[in-house]
């Protein structure tokens, strides 16, 4: 078969680019250790690269969102630990009053140790983290209890996303760190055959009525929603010397610090499931890491291997050309 002149400059010209593009991408990748630079190197692993890189990003944003809850969470959980110190306060200085030696006086000052107590309280519920009130719920920019110890907040969970479709709420409302919902009806016997009923209203609101000796006249009879209008029940007890509510108020202290260690105890498990989270995180993040290396990432011994080779070849392939070219250019002038 005849081959032209022509035909012989389009060969060795195609054969050059060739080497070239291929020098040329070669250095590319060496250059930016990558061995995908753009989609047509490599489509399939183009597309693997990108969710890689999307499932990287969102860890980082789950990694972010775990480290804020772990923040918000620690904190109310330490400001729940100074109500529980409060209340456990609160209980020895009723439990003092409450002895049959202690006389009027001595009781309303310890009512003004309990008020200052109520403050306390008060001034924890409505604890500000960052710009936000940390027991109103949704409504983070209004204090959550007034000053008459009403709640101004609502039952809105905040929740975080920590992981695909995984959610942690990261507050607890007023109403569940300082109130509690009695699960039913309790009667404890109080002196002088009197008996104290502790009855559960709606939300958090209990009901106690002391009962003349038939259990059935009511003789007093009060109410509370939260540890603040606990505290300052007791603290008006002691001022007007009411040894009988001071009695009937030990049960919802008892149980108003029961109620604040097992909300403790629940954001406690938040923090563990979320420091577990974060390191789950942080492994998948490297696995996914090494997956898109092994993707993207060039083998640069590799790399510079291939490009001596490619220079090699080329300088091959320029002398076999320019051999061929004065051949066929002697020939031509044959």
């Amino acid at each position: 078969m005849r081959v032209s002149s022509s035909q012989v400059y389009r060969q060795v010209t195609d054969s050059l680019m060739r080497n070239l593009a291929e020098i040329i991408r070669l250095n590319t990748q060496a250059s930016s250790g990558k061995k995908i630079n753009k989609p047509s190197d490599d489509a399939a692993g183009t597309a693997r690269a990108l969710a890689y890189k999307v499932a990287i990003d969102a860890g980082e944003q789950y990694a972010k969102n775990i480290g804020d809850a772990s923040n918000a969470i620690g904190f109310a959980e330490n400001t729940l630990g100074s109500v529980s110190s409060a209340l456990v306060r609160a209980k020895e200085l009723a439990v003092l009053a409450a002895n049959g030696t202690q006389s009027a006086g001595s009781r309303a000052a310890i009512s003004k140790e309990v008020g200052q107590l109520r403050d306390q309280l008060l001034a924890l519920s409505n604890s500000r983290f960052g710009n936000g009130y940390v027991f109103s719920g949704f409504k983070t920019d209004v204090a959550a209890f007034d000053a008459s110890f009403v709640y101004q907040g609502d039952a809105g969970t905040i929740n975080v996303m920590v992981d695909r479709s995984v959610m942690i709420p990261r507050n607890v409302t007023g109403s569940e760190a300082f109130g509690y919902a009695p699960a039913a009806e309790a009667v404890v016997q109080l002196d002088a055959g009197r008996r104290a009923h502790y009855i559960p209203g709606a939300g958090t609101t209990v009901t106690v009525e002391i009962r003349a000796a038939d259990d059935t006249t009511v003789l007093d009879s009060f109410q509370f929603d939260n540890a603040m209008q606990l505290t300052d029940l007791l603290s008006q007890a002691l001022a007007s010397n009411d040894t009988t509510r001071i009695a009937a108020l030990m049960k919802p202290l008892d149980d108003a610090m029961g109620h604040v260690s097992d909300v403790r105890a629940d954001l406690g498990a938040r923090l563990n499931r979320l420091d577990d989270q974060g390191v789950r995180l942080e492994d998948t993040k490297l696995a996914t890491q090494t997956a898109l290396s092994g993707v993207e990432d060039a083998d640069i011994v590799s790399t510079v291997s291939d490009i001596a080779k490619a220079n090699t070849a080329l300088q091959a392939l320029q002398a076999s050309s320019a051999k061929l070219l004065s051949q066929s250019l002697l020939d031509f002038l044959r």
